[in-house]
């Protein structure tokens, strides 16, 4: 269990995102580990569960047929008009022999979008052809957690930083999306096609991001891991990033191996990164069991306990 001290006064009812800051949580390790992520324009107002919205009811079952293929997949819900004739829906797909994620835009009549999510799942990405259109990617994309309905934190966080960005840099396409988890780390959004995901971050951090302007070392604690990797791999990746300090790290190939170190008794991990020829062992353990508090509920509510990772031993090189 947790650190009871970690959680907020029993007279104090704070909201997730401002306690994970107070107790200085990083956020390295909470990313989706996934190979797709697929956009859909759903109407608000969003429900909670957001699939429970009328035409994409059954989801979660498509998602669950794709995984059952060995797919990983993330659908997310955007904003789309209230009235709208047309859908779009989004495809980002890691590209084999690049860590890049490739896009694929598909248009439908708004009524059919809940069919060709359908297709799309449980017939695979290129089985419908004739909805894809040809228009130029974004030279960037953000999609920003805003779903209000899910917690408070992201409805109001992601909503007011969504606008911030977009106003700040209409070169970038930043779409407000459902629920990405970690809403503690309000605001979070995955940038594409780098297919990163950050938390905690404000605007200047993200434009710096986006314009890939600042020095990754400085900029990667805000990063909760790149989506190719889960939970530990995600922290060793991270830390090759920093130490290799440089945004072109993001288009080479990676794959992370994740070994439990067993003389710590799984409390600890031996994490292989390789990235194009070069090769980096990077050790990462348990911070902290930290009180995933609920927004607003006195003492933090019934909290749930997560996991704080941190790097034991820095990168060091194997190969070449």
């Amino acid at each position: 269990m947790f650190d009871d001290s970690l959680l907020p006064a029993s007279d104090a009812a704070p909201r997730c995102a401002p306690h994970a800051e107070e107790i200085e949580l990083h956020p390295g390790g909470s990313a989706l580990f996934v190979d797709e992520i697929i956009v859909v324009d759903v109407p608000r107002p969003w429900p909670k569960p957001v699939w429970a919205a009328d035409g994409f009811t059954a989801v979660p079952e498509w998602v669950m047929a794709a995984e059952a293929t060995g797919r990983r997949v993330r659908v997310l819900a955007a904003v789309g008009e209230e009235v709208a004739p047309e859908a779009t829906i989004v495809v980002h797909r890691r590209v084999a022999g690049s860590g890049l994620f490739e896009r694929i835009e598909h248009r439908c009549a708004s009524c059919d979008a809940g069919q060709l999510l359908e297709i799309l799942l449980i017939e695979g990405l290129d089985a419908s052809p004739h909805t894809v259109v040809d228009v130029p990617a974004p030279g960037a994309e953000l999609l920003i957690c805003a779903q209000g309905s899910h917690d408070v934190c992201c409805g109001s966080r992601g909503t007011t930083m969504a606008a911030e960005v977009e106003s700040s840099r209409r070169d970038v396409s930043v779409r407000q999306v459902s629920h990405t988890g970690g809403h503690r780390f309000a605001p979070t959004g995955i940038t594409l096609p780098d297919g990163r995901m950050w938390g905690l971050f404000d605007r200047d951090e993200m434009l710096s991001i986006l314009d890939r302007s600042g020095s990754p070392a400085a900029l990667v604690d805000r990063c909760r891991g790149w989506v190719g990797a889960d939970g530990p791999g995600q922290v060793a990746e991270a830390a090759v990033f920093a130490a290799v300090d440089d945004w072109t790290f993001d288009e080479l190939d990676r794959g992370v191996e994740v070994h439990v170190d067993d003389d710590h008794d799984g409390q600890r991990w031996r994490c292989t990164v390789t990235a194009g020829d070069s090769v980096w062992t990077v050790g990462v353990g348990i911070s902290r069991v930290v009180p995933t508090i609920k927004c607003g509920q006195p003492g933090g509510g019934r909290a749930k306990p997560g996991t704080e990772y941190v790097v034991t031993s820095p990168p060091q090189v194997v190969a070449p």
